[in-house]
């Protein structure tokens, strides 16, 4: 003969203990990788003098920047150069050049960022880069070389 008992109300519980494990294994295992990551940086490089470089740091003395402000099209709206703004024209251009040719009397191994949109035809950065070197011209200093680095801002 088989005997009946009485269970109750069934309850449900969680065993906490598998997760507690794995939260265990993480933190070690970020602790082990942590250490890892530190080991392999190098606090402090001590880099080789170079002879005659190709290239250098520019510092804030030796650069000044041509934004081509974008208009509609690939079309430009104006020049800015340092806090001066110059008309998309052959007036504005002569201003700029002549803006140019005095930074150029003041120092000249002046580096000019030219920053223009992507979208900006080559029709508008064309004025500026002419600028640049009849700039170095007319400051009549023999060590005057116009240098333009091209800076395209990308669309993302």
């Amino acid at each position: 003969m088989s005997v009946v008992t009485k269970r109750g109300l069934a309850r449900v519980e969680a065993n906490l203990t598998p997760m507690i494990d794995v939260v265990f294994l993480l933190i070690v295992f970020f602790v082990l990788v942590s250490q890892i990551v530190d080991l392999e940086n190098i606090k402090e490089i001590t880099l080789p003098a170079l002879i005659d470089p190709a290239s250098e740091i520019a510092g804030e003395e030796q650069r000044v920047v041509v934004n081509v402000e974008p208009g509609i099209d690939g079309d430009v709206k104006r020049y800015k150069l340092g806090g001066q703004f110059y008309a998309a024209d052959l007036q504005g251009i002569k201003a700029m050049t002549a803006h140019l040719a005095d930074l150029y009397k003041l120092n000249p191994s002046l580096s000019v960022n030219l920053r223009a949109d992507a979208s900006t035809h080559y029709q508008w950065v064309e004025p500026v880069m002419q600028a640049v070197a009849n700039a170095a011209v007319l400051s009549q200093q023999p060590n005057a070389v116009p240098r333009v680095n091209l800076v395209v801002i990308r669309e993302d």
